[in-house]
């Protein structure tokens, strides 16, 4: 729960990636005066999580074993999204209700070989949502593996271009 969190932890928020607890802040929201941990992500933008309960939208960073388990997964063949894009919106938007590390590794392998196929262009909702899911994982990355943007592009790279190995 929340309560575990202390300042300075590493967290990875659903919708704003990975952040830093900073503090802990007395708020008044809503009428109510509440305890807050102040997080602050890696762009720089500052939100605040009630003490009280961890939402299910909130997960520790992965451990490195996690993360070379993702690559690993995200190197492995892509299955094919449904290809009407109503479909695939809905499919992926449930694949991601939860905060998981492999199912968005997943989802990120198989947009990328979506869009890798010549046949198919990538909808500005899929290049979108391609683009944020990685820039997350590899944020993620940086923390837990201690590395740089740079190396850890590489590496999800190398992943992605081995898991479409398999359909070109």
């Amino acid at each position: 729960d929340a309560e575990s969190l202390q300042k300075g932890d590493w967290i990875v928020h659903q919708r704003y990636g990975v952040g830093e607890v900073r503090a802990i802040d007395q708020k008044k929201l809503a009428g109510k005066e509440r305890k807050y941990f102040r997080v602050k992500t890696q762009k720089g933008a500052t939100y605040w999580l009630p003490i009280n309960k961890k939402p299910d939208y909130i997960r520790f960073i992965s451990p490195r074993s996690k993360i070379e388990k993702t690559l690993k997964l995200i190197s492995q063949e892509p299955e094919p999204l449904p290809k009407n894009y109503k479909s695939r919106n809905a499919y992926i938007a449930e694949e991601l209700s939860e905060a998981d590390i492999y199912t968005k590794g997943s989802v990120i392998r198989d947009l990328y070989a979506r869009g890798s196929n010549e046949d198919v262009n990538l909808t500005v909702i899929d290049t979108r949502r391609l683009d944020k899911l990685k820039e997350q994982l590899l944020r993620e990355m940086v923390v837990a593996l201690d590395i740089d943007m740079n190396e850890a592009g590489a590496m999800l790279d190398k992943a992605l271009e081995k898991s479409i190995s398999f359909i070109h």
